[in-house]
Formats: C-alpha cells, sequence, structure tokens
C-alpha cells in the first residue's frame, strides 16, 4: 500500500482545453473523411492529429506520482515510469514553468547523491495544491530518515 498518492486531474483547465482540441481534431478528421473535395493526404494528416491529441490527452489525466515505502514513482498509461529510492535522493523541487500560476506546467528536479539530477516535466492536468501536498509529503519522508541515510 502507497503511503501517499496524487494524480492529474481530468476535470481541470487544461483537462477540459485539451478535450476540445482532441473534439477539434476528430470532427477534423471526419469532415475530411465525409467530404468529397477532401484529399488522401488530407485525412491522413487529420487522423494523425487526431490520434496524437487522444493519446497526448490520455497520457495527461493518467498521470500518477506515489510513494510507496522508499521508492517514489512517476507513471501514466502511456510516459516512461520514473523510479527513485528515497536513500538516493537529497532533494526534491517543484517548479511551475508557465506564464501565470494557475496554469501551465509544473517541473519535478530531483537531486541525487553525489550531485547528479533528473528533471521530469508534468503534464497541464494537474492541480498545484495536488502536487503542493505531495511534495511535502516527500520532504516529510526524506526529514523523517534516519541521519546515516540522510547523507552518504
Amino acid at each position: 500500500m502507497c503511503l501517499v498518492q496524487a494524480s492529474a486531474e481530468f476535470v481541470s483547465v487544461a483537462g477540459a482545453l485539451l478535450l476540445v482540441l482532441c473534439t477539434f481534431c476528430t470532427a477534423a478528421f471526419v469532415s475530411t473523411v465525409l467530404a468529397e473535395r477532401g484529399t488522401e493526404i488530407q485525412r491522413f494528416i487529420a487522423a494523425v492529429l487526431s490520434v496524437a491529441a487522444w493519446m497526448y490527452f490520455l497520457n495527461a489525466v493518467t498521470e500518477r506520482l506515489s510513494l510507496c515505502g522508499s521508492t517514489l514513482t512517476l507513471s501514466s498509461v502511456l510516459g516512461r515510469r520514473h523510479d527513485f529510492q528515497l536513500d538516493d535522493l537529497d532533494a526534491m523541487s517543484l517548479t511551475h514553468e508557465g506564464l501565470n500560476i494557475d496554469r501551465g506546467f509544473e517541473t519535478i528536479r530531483f537531486r541525487m547523491h553525489g550531485g547528479r539530477g533528473e528533471k521530469v516535466t508534468l503534464g497541464p492536468c494537474w492541480n498545484r495544491e495536488t502536487l503542493d501536498a505531495f511534495v511535502r509529503s516527500v520532504d516529510r519522508a526524506l526529514a523523517s530518515r534516519p541521519a546515516s541515510d540522510a547523507r552518504r
């Protein structure tokens, strides 16, 4: 059982915008199929855009962060799974990459022992408060490690 879990939300401003984009791309594809003037390349482009939009939407709304035992995991249906061991982690920071506080992309930076790090960009369907609460939980887990585990 995981101690802490957080996930992207379907019901969000970005989720609604992505859904509109997916619907628009699908409507464009259907109109090129039904229109007698459409060419094969138009149908192909509309189909590719439609499928890509739906795949991005699916990946964005299924992103999940979890802290199970001493493993921090970021996963999604179509994306690459990222696993981090708390024993190897020095710090974790959340950065908002967007133009304003309410919308934009979030980036989590992981700093490992020895100075190496990794940056993971989250999709647009995250709620900032949910992410802040998750990061605080991980910070508490990092702080509660025994002193011998905190630094190697």
